[in-house]
This record gives C-alpha cells, sequence and structure tokens, in this order.
C-alpha cells in the first residue's frame, strides 16, 4: 500500500524558458538567459509598451504630429499651403537661374558656341515666316537685302524698318494667371480674368519693381509694378500678395494668390507712359 502511495506522488516543475547565444566558430556559450512562463509575458508586455509609447513620443514631439488628421487647425494647414507655394515658385526660379548659369559656363569654356541661338533648326513651314521676321530683327540684314528694302521702300512709299525696329524693341510679357479666360467690358483697357480652378497664382507679366500696393474698397489687394519701357502693369482683386513697395522682380514671378470666391473679380491693366494700353494687344493670355 505504502508503495502503491509512493508511486502516485508527482513532482510539478514550472516550465522554463531559455535562450543563449553561441560562438559558430568555437560553439562556445556566450550568453543565456533563462525564465518562467510568468516572466516571459511579463517581458513581452513591457517590450510592447516601451515601442508603443516611444511612436507616441515620436509623433507628439516631433514635426510628424502635423500629418495627422485633424490635428492643424484650417489656418495653419493654409499657411502650410502657401509656403508650400512659395517653396515650388523658388524652385521653379532656381532650375532657371542653374540653366542660365550653364548656357554662360558653356559659352565661356567653348562648348557651347554664342551664336548657336541664332541657328534654326526643324522649322515648320506655317512659321517660317515668323522665325525669319524675329532673326531678321536680332541679326540684321545682308547688303542684298538692305538693297532690296531701300528699293521697295522707294517704289510703295513704305517703311519696311519700322516693324522691324518694333520686334526689335518689344517686350516678351508672359500671362499673369494660368489656364484662365479673360473678357473685356465696356472699357477695353480693363481685362477681367476668369480663373477656372478654384485658386490660382498670380504673376507678374514682366520684370520690374513693385511700387505700390494697397487693399481696395472692394475688399481684395491690388499690386502697381513698373516695367523697363514705361509700361506699369495694374493687378486687383487678389486674395493675398506675396510682395511688399520697392521689390525688384522678375518676369513670372508669384506675386499674389486669387481664390475664386465669385465675390471680388481678377482685374488686370497695362499702360504706358501713363496711356492705358488693350491688355489683348500685348498680353498672351
Amino acid at each position: 500500500m505504502e508503495k502503491q502511495k509512493r508511486h502516485n506522488i508527482r513532482f510539478k516543475t514550472p516550465k522554463r524558458y531559455r535562450l543563449s547565444l553561441y560562438n559558430e566558430n568555437s560553439l562556445n556559450r556566450l550568453w543565456t538567459v533563462k525564465m518562467g512562463r510568468k516572466s516571459l509575458i511579463l517581458l513581452i508586455t513591457v517590450a510592447v509598451l516601451a515601442i508603443f509609447s516611444g511612436g507616441v513620443m515620436l509623433i507628439s514631439l516631433t514635426p510628424l504630429r502635423t500629418f495627422l488628421p485633424g490635428y492643424l487647425s484650417g489656418s495653419q494647414r493654409y499657411h502650410l499651403m502657401q509656403v508650400d507655394e512659395r517653396a515650388d515658385s523658388l524652385a521653379a526660379r532656381l532650375d532657371i537661374y542653374g540653366k542660365y548659369l550653364d548656357n554662360v559656363a558653356g559659352i565661356m569654356t567653348g562648348s557651347v558656341s554664342p551664336d548657336s541661338m541664332m541657328v534654326v533648326v526643324d522649322v515648320p513651314a506655317d512659321s517660317a515666316s515668323a522665325v525669319k521676321a524675329d532673326t531678321v530683327a536680332l541679326i540684321g540684314r545682308n547688303a542684298a537685302e538692305s538693297e532690296f528694302v531701300r528699293m521697295y521702300s522707294e517704289r510703295e512709299n513704305f517703311d519696311l524698318d519700322d516693324r522691324q525696329e518694333l520686334l526689335a524693341e518689344a517686350p516678351l510679357f508672359v500671362s499673369p494667371v494660368r489656364d484662365a479666360m479673360v473678357t473685356v467690358g465696356n472699357d477695353p483697357t480693363v481685362a477681367t480674368i476668369e480663373v477656372t480652378h478654384k485658386d490660382a497664382g498670380v504673376h507678374a507679366i514682366n520684370r520690374g519693381t513693385v511700387v505700390d500696393q494697397y487693399r481696395s474698397d472692394d475688399g481684395g489687394y491690388v499690386v502697381i509694378i513698373q516695367h523697363p519701357d514705361g509700361y506699369l502693369s495694374r493687378y486687383s482683386g487678389l486674395s493675398r500678395i506675396f510682395t511688399r513697395p520697392g521689390v525688384n522682380i522678375d518676369a513670372d514671378s508669384r506675386i499674389g494668390r486669387y481664390v475664386n470666391d465669385d465675390k471680388t473679380p481678377l482685374r488686370f491693366e497695362l499702360r504706358r507712359d501713363g496711356q492705358a494700353l488693350k491688355p489683348l494687344e500685348y498680353i498672351p493670355f
């Protein structure tokens, strides 16, 4: 009876887990850790909590928190959009300057011919006459062409040199707004720009100096820029401006932003020596 009781006695030992690191060359045990089931569960729980706490601190204490939906207010998000637009404009301007400096360096080193810009390659037939006129305005005529112009001018009583001077002196303007429709009312000197998107950037038509800017009675901003050769451009109805008086700007530089809210129209005017001009005849909208 006692023997039977002895055989029924069982010793329950807790399961233990061991993690060991060995040197694969000498097979020596370098490091060993032993733990029971409860210790293993506790270790895993602590590790998960540590990783979660680290992620929360990384997001809450760094700029990554700005990417969380609903974290930023409307004004902060609008400010970030403005900064992003300015960064894009500066990046485009730096790219233009970089290409310009590469061309200058190529001309100075001799790898690019200074007269290569006068060579016309693969000119379509329908634009050959326009390219010829521009080329004559830039590089002049030879003796035979000059003699022909003189003879034709005397016979027809018409001076052909006037148009060549206009081609050489006419400034190159760019459109103030991309992908927009332009209409004129009773006054053809005032162009109303209809923006097709929710908002759009407003650009300077040519290089110049900001001479004045203010907020008009209708709630929009007005920017006036003085350009070379006596040209003056006026932009009214802007929702936000990025310039200040006295600043020199380049052509196609972003001077403001227009939000299409159908309250304040965006208008453009062009003058030269105080005389109002028709923008549709000068600006490639």
